[in-house]
């Protein structure tokens, strides 16, 4: 009795520690592993998926570098039942306006306040204040409708679409990016 009973606690404990280490990542407090270096010039293609509240690039970047991002959305992109933005047009990177969710005061819930909702948002969680941007921050190329930015400090990117904690799982969608440094 008193050896199942020691089994039972050391169970629970392990899918405690189990369960805090899963959201500490999932909320970014984690450690991510140093990401590969691109060189000047170099490109590297990944998937993201809007489902993923904190998703590690693998990509480190380094301070002071120029980079360039490329998207081609590869599903349509869904926040719960919200497929189309202010312009009626379907979700992309841009997200949507505020005025779109059912509640006003729901905007009080959105990850990054100043953002619009289901804007994709770029950071390093090495220096989450200076680094965050959202892609509307982002400079256009005309030509080549690429965003370009520059690296705030050396560290991994990160992306997240800005939306509620708790509320990634009803997110749909995901796209291919193609990221450059530039120089």
């Amino acid at each position: 009795m008193v050896r199942t009973l020691k089994l039972g606690i050391l169970s629970l404990g392990s899918m405690f520690l189990l369960t805090a280490c899963s959201l500490g990542a999932r909320l970014g407090l984690s450690e991510t592993t140093p990401g590969q270096n691109l060189a000047p010039g170099e490109q590297v293609n990944f998937h993201f998926f809007t489902k993923i509240p904190n998703f590690d690039s693998g990509i480190a970047l380094q301070a002071g570098a120029r980079y360039q991002l490329d998207f081609v959305l590869l599903s349509s992109w869904i926040d719960g039942t919200i497929q189309r933005n202010e312009q009626d047009q379907k979700l992309d990177e841009r997200g949507f306006a505020n005025s779109l969710m059912p509640y006003e005061w729901m905007g009080m819930l959105r990850r990054e306040r100043d953002y619009r909702w289901f804007e994709l948002m770029l950071v390093q969680p090495n220096c989450k204040a200076s680094s965050l941007q959202g892609i509307t921050d982002l400079s256009v190329d005309e030509g080549s409708g690429s965003y370009n930015f520059v690296a705030a400090c050396d560290g991994n990117l990160t992306l997240f679409v800005n939306d509620s904690y708790g509320f990634y799982s009803n997110n749909a969608g995901y796209a291919n990016i193609a990221l450059s440094r530039v120089n």
